[in-house]
């Protein structure tokens, strides 16, 4: 696995508001940018949006010389374009991730990431064993081989968990998620017993709501929230193969939810208590 968090399609995005800020700060609209530099206005409008899959840098330079960036923002915007070009960790996942890119781009670079799940424990938490059981039976018209690359592609975006720079995860998951019986009895133990030792890392935080707090605002569904420095909060909320990634004002509605759905949870130590508790049950 790669030895730093780098998204490379995260890393366009940046460098992209990066040149709309400067163009903007210079008062330019993008045809005239296009007469002063011969950057079409098409292409100046996917690079300051980030789409622009391959970036140049002699574009990028004839956009600094025509806003007058100094050096700093010269520099930063070379290393933005290296990294940009750079070929993501999660590529020979492509055929497995599908709609789910997008999300995997912006969870790589993530510095803390809060869920809510009523069903299933989240996917970066998951043991190989239970993460089969959950894809199989969730995409049951895959071949064996496309349900194993999955299996792969799910396993390898847990590094974040577990290299040197670690984002930080915050999960609340229902108490039901725990006695929901995901393929033999071993697996959920297996499972459970992975939750309790990965609830000691200091990076990580697992809360259980349980099914004593009745009716609560997350009934609808799960969803993700994910905190990049320089982004801020993006939302994400799975449908059916990909998912929904919002960066609007629902972010926002989202967050005071599940701010709710962790203040009506279980602590860390009595969430860590419990899970332990259905696994000796299930034993």
């Amino acid at each position: 696995m790669p030895e730093s968090r780098i998204s490379p399609p995260v890393r366009r995005l940046q460098l992209g508001m990066l040149l709309s800020r400067l163009r903007e700060e210079r008062g330019l609209t993008g045809p005239q940018v296009a007469e002063q530099t011969g950057v079409t206005p098409s292409a100046l409008s996917r690079l300051e949006r980030g789409k622009n899959s391959y970036v140049t840098p002699g574009d990028v330079r004839l956009l600094l010389d025509l806003y007058d960036a100094d050096e700093d923002v010269r520099e930063e915007s070379m290393d933005l374009i290296a990294s940009a070009r750079a070929t993501p960790y999660w590529a020979p996942y492509r055929r497995a991730l599908g709609e789910l890119e997008e999300y995997v781009s912006l969870e790589t670079e993530a510095r803390h990431i809060r869920y809510w799940h009523p069903l299933l424990i989240p996917g970066l938490l998951q043991t190989e064993a239970y993460a089969r059981e959950v894809i199989a039976a969730d995409r049951f018209n895959d071949d064996a081989s496309l349900v194993q690359l999955k299996v792969r592609a799910r396993l390898a975006r847990q590094w974040i968990v577990r290299c040197d720079d670690p984002v930080n995860v915050h999960v609340v998951i229902a108490e039901s998620a725990l006695w929901q019986p995901i393929g033999k009895p071993a697996v959920m133990r297996g499972q459970l017993d992975h939750l309790v030792q990965t609830a000691a890392r200091p990076n990580i935080t697992i809360q259980v709501l349980p099914r004593a707090a009745g009716a609560h605002p997350g009934m609808a569904g799960g969803f993700v929230l994910l905190t990049l420095p320089w982004l801020g909060d993006a939302l994400f909320i799975e449908a059916g193969s990909g998912g929904v990634v919002d960066r609007g004002p629902r972010v926002r509605e989202y967050g005071r939810l599940l701010s709710r759905l962790q203040a009506m949870a279980l602590p860390g130590e009595e969430s860590a208590a419990y899970i332990a508790h259905v696994a000796e049950e299930i034993r």
